[in-house]
């Protein structure tokens, strides 16, 4: 019989888990995080290499699946149980016989859930998802894990709860000490990173900087790098006015922020333009002029990419120590509960993440990160 100290000693050639953090449990979390890891599974993919943790209820999750009895697909685990002896359970539910992992559910479960219905928003839920949230804290903590896949929450309720963050984008940030997260969507074609998230539109003239842009720059070009294996990037800054302020004549923050910023950051060596109009500059990375856009505020840059990829959407929150990812989503609480949700950007969540590991550790890519 294998002693404990055999079992981590056996698994010390798997990568860290992957984090799955299942949301809101009355939204499309549990139905797309189900979905996605059952096209994992039959692609043969990630699994193979690593632990997969989803971090929900065990009875919450179960009610969004088309046959409760797919939970069988789970080794379920008390949350407290792995947090105490994570060791001995990696060590249990290691591959064997040339199969893949088997994946780990954190059961983080109370015996009274009922009053939690798919579809139905409310603060009981959101209550789940914040510590579903602080499972992934506590294991990132411990340095049990650093590459997380979140899916979605509903802001608004989240904050009732007491969620002191305008979004997920934000708490990571806070909790790992980057001074500077900048979320990027990947899909549709395109990569776009912003350089203001979850603010008023009206707040954004006066929250761009030139510091602000050249950070922005500087953070997404690293990114590129390093996390999507682009050597050389190509980045174009979109102006924030229309067509770009036409030489301050709708507008002057292009001629005073953005583009001395662009001017720094081409005198540091980056390969990068701008300040271009919004209404052109999608295109042309799109044909693939740009290896990415950096857009001033939050729909400039994410209407192009939801209205050609919607349902492949993936959120990289770059600036970051560990890997976090999302879906390109939100709760969905109209179709929740109704298996009509789509795990298309969920499956490409868990995929850039765990590619973008890869390449951090330095570990070869198979090439399917891409613009998708």
């Amino acid at each position: 019989m294998s002693s404990k100290r055999d079992t981590q000693d056996a698994h010390r050639e798997y990568m860290p888990p992957l984090l799955v953090a299942a949301g809101d449990p009355a939204g499309i979390g549990p139905e797309v995080t189900h979905k996605a890891i059952k096209r994992l599974q039959r692609r043969h993919e990630v699994l193979d290499q690593r632990p997969m943790m989803v971090i929900g209820d065990a009875y919450l999750f179960a009610r969004h699946l088309e046959k409760p009895s797919a939970m069988h697909t789970y080794h379920i685990v008390p949350a407290e149980d792995f947090l105490r002896d994570p060791g001995y359970i990696l060590g249990h539910c290691a591959p064997d016989a040339g199969h893949p992992w088997r994946p780990i559910f954190l059961d983080c479960g109370e015996k009274d859930e009922h009053h939690i219905v798919p579809g139905k928003q409310g603060k009981q839920a959101a209550d789940r998802a914040l510590i579903y949230l602080g499972v992934v804290l506590d294991m990132l903590a411990a340095n049990l894990a650093d590459t997380v896949v979140t899916a979605p929450i509903c802001k608004a309720t989240a904050q009732k709860a007491g969620f002191g963050y305008p979004g997920q984008t934000e708490l990571f940030a806070a909790v790992t000490g980057a001074k500077h997260p900048v979320m990027m969507l990947v899909g549709g074609g395109l990569r776009v990173a912003l350089t203001t998230i979850h603010v008023p539109v009206a707040k954004v003239p006066k929250l761009i900087s030139r510091k602000l842009v050249r950070e922005t720059i500087e953070i997404t070009a690293d990114a590129l790098r390093r996390d999507f294996g682009l050597a050389e990037p190509r980045i174009a800054v979109c102006g924030l006015n229309p067509h770009a302020g036409e030489e301050g004549k709708i507008g002057t923050e292009e001629r005073r922020t953005v583009r001395p910023a662009v001017l720094s950051a081409q005198a540091a060596g980056l390969d990068v333009v701008g300040p271009l109009a919004a209404d052109t500059v999608f295109a042309m990375a799109r044909k693939g002029k740009f290896d990415a856009v950096i857009a001033m505020y939050h729909d400039q840059g994410l209407i192009p990419v939801k209205t050609l990829g919607f349902d492949e959407g993936v959120n990289v929150t770059l600036g970051l120590p560990i890997v976090r990812t999302s879906p390109d989503h939100g709760t969905a609480f109209d179709i929740a509960g109704r298996h009509l949700a789509d795990e298309g950007a969920m499956y490409h969540a868990l995929m850039c993440a765990h590619e973008i590991s890869l390449r951090r550790s330095g570990q070869p890519v198979a090439g399917r990160l891409h613009v998708q």
